[in-house]
Formats: structure tokens, C-alpha cells, sequence
């Protein structure tokens, strides 16, 4: 075989490597070789097989429609496009070389072509790499692949990886700058830190719901060169501004940012400037936190509804609950299937509050006292994502038990009128007795009775004011405190209703609805105690209302004696004033009526008044 010249393999070696088959050097190169000039001619040549590897790739990643390809593949054709200028080069070069005197000492030879082409080779390989790497990821998984690939020990990786790094970083960034200072973000793309999430009805009208689910932290598209922190300041700042426009009608937020809109700007367009970035994001999210915050707490008034709802929900207005007690008392007392909401509802309380009775929930045996409830009105707006659903039920629960103690503290107080009536009943039967000598028969058997319901009572009442003290002075004013104290330092919109919640679950698990509060922790009640704790708590309180029957059937007993005895006494003023001779005979034994009171277990449990579990 003869030799071919060398400039000829040049020449050759120069069009394998622009990706074109040539007289003896072919792409993909071949590998059997003999020659050592064709071996340094398929070195070569496997240049133009990378650029084709490299030019196929960039067409699949641009097919896929996601801008953070797209300026990859952008920062790919550039780096081909270097390579096509120098290979250009080369050519010219080479084409002058036909022409020249042979014997050239400065003629382009294979083993040159090699040493100028060996750098390029390199980044080929390494830009193929990246474009391989990049079919399987999108987005901010993407940039991960590159920012690893940046970190790599050889100083020739880093330096092609670093600028494509930062040309696929840029449309991130830009859509980083568009959601924190307009709040705004294209739904479609599923390659963005930020993901906006589609509510069902209700929820999408409820504006907790949006600003707790609304949107999202896409962790998956998160880039490994920014902290957590960084991240929850960037989604909380463009979900503060999504709020602001969509559920509070304000278009002054802008104003606010406009200081730091610039500086944002500037700082958002490479993740070389991370520092400038997070100082950046960090005061448009504390304009714009601010900013909302005022539209809460002032404009909208938060605490002042917080204020109405401890007054009146929690029962912290005295006066207020004596009202509605007076007005309300008389319908509770009615069987709940009985109880109309809207003679409930002609007590006028106040705007925002309202009677709420179950529709169909009710049970057997259940009182007005047992199903009535009040309900705060919330409207619509950035209100709701504080006061939300959620935190109004919880609110529900804490008023019905803080009404069921109000309902035993009512008993009581009748229990002590009854007592106090009976006993009045009884001295009017001993005085007649004594004045006329009509004797009720075993009426001596009503004293210890008093004495033991009156004991009970007060045990009971003992039992009632410590429980309303421990609620108010321990759990009730105490967590309030802490909130209203902590509601001006708040940061932004999650922090106070972090806050609000906390608060909410303190008095919750201080009044025994939801574990146990952490002074009982050292007593050993936990898990099953807690449970203990609730249910002896409702059975104390129940056994409570359930002696107001007995007392009222014996004091329904030493009325209807001290009527029988009255009649007696007027028949026989009658039969004397008319001359007659009364020969009816009193014959009323009180035990008869006495055998109709029946003491139920209820009352002596109640008369420990502690629930079973908290000693």
C-alpha cells in the first residue's frame, strides 16, 4: 500500500473533525490502524464524532420544551460554534500548506493537529457529557447535574462546565426574580422551585386553604447550592405577593419592594452571587412581609377580632355571659330536638357572633344545654388565613366545654336556691306543727337529706370554681398573654398563624381536650391518663347536673307536704268559722313522698369533685 502524504491526511483528519467522512480518515474512526500518522489521524477524528454526538443531543434537549435546556443547549452551540472557528483555522492553514515549499518547518503535521485539537477534544468530551447527563433531568435537577460536574478535580471540566452552569442558571433565576418581586409564575413549568397547586371546591375559595396549599416548595427542583433558608424566604416573599393581589385587593405592595426590586435584579443572574441574592431576597421578603402584616393587623384588625373572640367565644366577658344565660336558659332547658335557633337567635349578641345548634346530630336524652353553641363570623379575605376553619373548630370545642362548666356553675346555683327553698318548706311544716299540732309523719327524715345534698353541693361548687380558676388564671390568660405579646414581633403572615395555632393547641391541652397538659407530665398520666383525665372530667361534670334531679324531687316532696298540710289547716279554719265539727283526720306521712326520691350513684361520685385519674 503506498503512503499517503501527509499534508493529504491532514487535510482529512481537519474534515473528520468538522463531523464529514474523508479519503482515508472516516467518523466514527476506524481502529485498525497500523500506521502511526493514521493513528494520530483517528485521534482526531474522533472530534468529529463527538460534535456529531454533541449537535444530535442539543437538537433532542431543544425539542423539549423547558428553558433551562433550551440555554444549555444555547451555551453547547456556542462552545461548537468556538470549536467550528478554530477548526476554520486550521483549514486555512492547512490549504496554505499545499502551496508551500516542502520541508516546512513550520507546516501543519498530524502530530501538531493533534496538540492543537487536544484541548478541544477535551471540552467535546466534556460538553458530551453534560448533554448525556442532561437527557434524563429538567429544571433545577439539571442544574444539580451541573453544578456537581463544576466541582470536579480536573481544572479542564470545571472550566467548560462553569460557564454552561451558568448559562442554564440564568432562566432560573429569572423566574426565581419574577415570583419574588411580582409573585407570578408560569403554571405549566414543573421545573421551578416553586409549584402552584390546583384546590378543589370548597378549598379554592377558602383563603386559608391557598395560602396554606396554594402553592408549594418543589423540592425536587431545588438547587443544591442554595440553603433551605434561602428557599422558604424566596417561596414565602412570592406567595405573600400572590396573597396580596389575589386575597386582599392591594396593588401598594409594589411600592413597598421598589428599594429592593434593583438590587434583585442585579443579583438574580448568576449562583456565583448567591450572597447578593439572599441579602436581596431577605429585604423584599421583609417589605413585603411588613407590608401584609399591616394590612392584617391594622387595616383588617386582627387582634381586635382576636379580642371579640377570647370575649365571647372563650366567655372572658362576664356581663355577656350572664346575658345570654338569662336570655338563653329557658329554651336550653328544653330537649334539644325542641330547642328553636330562632328564639335563640332574637337575643341580639353581636354582629360577628351567632347561635350555631347541629342539624341531625343530635342524641337521645340531650338537653338545649348540650348542642348550643357560638359561632364568630369571619369575612372572606386575608382574615380567613388566620381565622380559618380549622382554628373556629377548635374554638368550638375549648366554648362547649367552658359552657358546660357555665351550665354546672347554673345548676349549682339552682341546687343552692332549692336547698335553701326546701329547708324554708320545712320550718313553715315544723312551726305549724308547733303552733297547731299537725304533725307530717316522718319528716325528720328530710334534715339529713339537706345535710347531704348540701354537702354535695358544696363539694361540687368547690370542685367547679377551682376547675374555672385553673382554666382561667392557668391556661386561658396565661397563653393569651404570651400571643398578644408576641403578635407585634411576628415576622410575616406564617409566623402569626403558627403563633395563633400554638396558642390555640396550649389551651387545648390545657383544658384536657388534647393530651395532657405538661404539669401532669411528672404524675405519670400520660397516654392512656390523658384519656382517663378527659373521660373522668365529663363524668364529674355530668354527675354535677344529674343531682339536680333528686334535689328537685324532694324539694317537689316537702312542697307538696307543706301545701297538704296548709290545706288541712284552711279546711279546718273553714269547718270552725262555719260551726261545724271537722272530723277529717291528718293523716300526711311524708315518707310516702319520701320513697319517691331515689339517690342516684351519680351523686355520691360527684361528691369527691375530682375526675378519676387527676388525683
Amino acid at each position: 500500500m503506498a503512503a499517503i502524504p501527509e499534508h493529504l491526511l491532514v487535510q482529512d483528519a481537519l474534515q473528520a473533525a468538522s463531523g464529514l467522512n474523508g479519503r482515508c480518515v472516516h467518523v466514527p474512526p476506524p481502529t485498525d490502524y497500523a500506521d502511526a500518522r493514521h493513528v494520530q489521524a483517528s485521534r482526531v477524528a474522533e472530534l468529529g464524532w463527538l460534535l456529531r454526538k454533541v449537535e444530535g443531543l442539543a437538537v433532542e434537549l431543544a425539542s423539549l420544551q423547558s428553558v433551562v435546556h433550551e440555554a444549555l443547549v444555547a451555551a453547547a452551540r456556542r462552545e461548537v460554534s468556538n470549536y467550528y472557528r478554530l477548526v476554520a483555522i486550521l483549514e486555512a492553514q492547512a490549504q496554505r500548506q499545499a502551496t508551500s515549499v516542502p520541508g516546512d518547518a513550520s507546516a501543519l503535521t498530524l502530530r501538531r493537529l493533534e496538540v492543537w485539537l487536544s484541548e478541544p477534544l477535551g471540552r467535546l468530551r466534556v460538553l458530551a457529557e453534560c448533554l448525556v447527563a442532561a437527557c434524563g433531568v429538567r429544571g433545577g435537577q439539571l442544574i444539580n447535574v451541573l453544578y456537581a460536574l463544576s466541582k470536579h478535580g480536573d481544572p479542564l471540566v470545571r472550566k467548560v462546565v462553569s460557564p454552561v452552569l451558568e448559562e442554564a442558571c440564568m432562566p432560573y433565576f429569572k423566574q426565581i426574580s419574577a415570583w419574588v418581586l411580582n409573585g407570578t409564575m408560569d403554571t405549566t413549568n414543573r421545573e421551578f422551585l416553586v409549584t402552584k397547586e390546583q384546590l378543589a371546591p370548597p378549598h379554592c375559595d377558602d383563603p386559608a386553604a391557598n395560602w396554606r396549599g396554594g402553592h408549594r416548595v418543589n423540592a425536587a427542583m431545588q438547587p443544591n447550592f442554595m440553603s433551605d433558608q434561602l428557599v422558604a424566604d424566596i417561596f414565602t416573599t412570592g406567595k405573600s405577593i400572590a396573597f396580596l393581589r389575589e386575597w386582599c385587593g392591594d396593588t401598594h405592595w409594589a411600592g413597598a419592594i421598589s428599594g429592593s426590586a434593583q438590587q434583585l435584579a442585579v443579583a438574580g443572574g448568576t449562583y456565583q452571587q448567591l450572597r447578593w441574592l439572599e441579602t436581596a431576597v431577605s429585604e423584599v421578603k421583609g417589605a413585603v412581609s411588613s407590608h401584609l402584616l399591616g394590612i392584617v393587623m391594622q387595616q383588617h384588625g386582627l387582634p381586635r377580632h382576636l379580642a371579640a373572640i377570647k370575649r365571647f367565644l372563650l366567655l372572658g366577658q362576664g356581663d355577656f355571659v350572664r346575658v345570654l344565660l338569662d336570655a338563653a336558659g329557658d329554651e336550653l332547658n328544653k330537649s334539644a330536638k325542641d330547642v328553636s335557633q330562632y328564639i335563640l337567635q332574637a337575643a341580639d349578641i353581636l354582629r360577628r357572633v351567632d347561635v350555631r345548634l347541629p342539624h341531625g346530630k343530635t342524641l337521645e336524652g340531650d338537653l338545649g344545654w348540650d348542642v348550643f353553641a357560638l359561632q364568630y363570623h369571619v369575612d372572606e379575605g386575608p382574615l380567613g388565613a388566620v381565622l380559618s376553619p380549622d382554628t373556629m373548630a377548635g374554638y368550638l370545642r375549648i366554648f362547649r366545654l367552658l359552657w358546660t362548666i357555665k351550665h354546672v356553675e347554673v345548676v349549682l346555683e339552682q341546687c343552692w336556691s332549692t336547698i335553701n327553698s326546701m329547708q324554708r318548706g320545712l320550718n313553715t311544716i315544723k312551726g305549724q306543727e308547733r303552733v297547731h299540732g299537725v304533725a307530717v309523719d316522718n319528716a325528720e327524715q328530710v334534715p339529713p337529706l339537706l345535710r347531704a345534698f348540701h354537702a354535695y353541693r358544696a363539694e361540687m361548687a368547690s370542685f367547679v370554681t377551682s376547675l374555672q380558676y385553673y382554666i382561667v388564671f392557668e391556661v386561658l390568660e396565661p397563653n393569651w398573654a404570651k400571643l398578644m405579646t408576641a403578635l407585634p414581633k411576628a415576622a410575616d403572615l406564617d409566623a402569626v398563624i403558627s403563633l395563633h395555632e400554638n396558642t390555640l393547641q396550649a389551651v387545648a391541652t390545657g383544658m384536657f381536650l388534647d393530651g395532657l397538659p405538661q404539669m401532669l407530665t411528672p404524675l405519670g398520666l400520660g397516654g392512656a391518663g390523658a384519656a382517663d383525665v378527659q373521660a373522668g372530667l365529663r363524668k364529674t361534670l355530668r354527675a354535677v347536673l344529674d343531682v339536680q334531679g333528686p334535689i328537685q324531687r324532694l324539694a317537689a316532696t316537702v312542697e307538696q307536704a307543706r301545701t297538704e298540710q296548709a290545706l288541712y289547716l284552711q279546711r279546718a279554719r273553714d269547718s270552725e268559722a262555719a260551726g261545724e265539727w271537722n272530723v277529717e283526720s291528718h293523716t300526711l306521712d311524708l315518707r310516702m313522698f319520701i320513697a319517691r326520691f331515689e339517690p342516684q350513684a351519680g351523686v355520691a361520685e360527684a361528691s369527691s369533685g375530682v375526675p378519676a385519674g387527676s388525683e
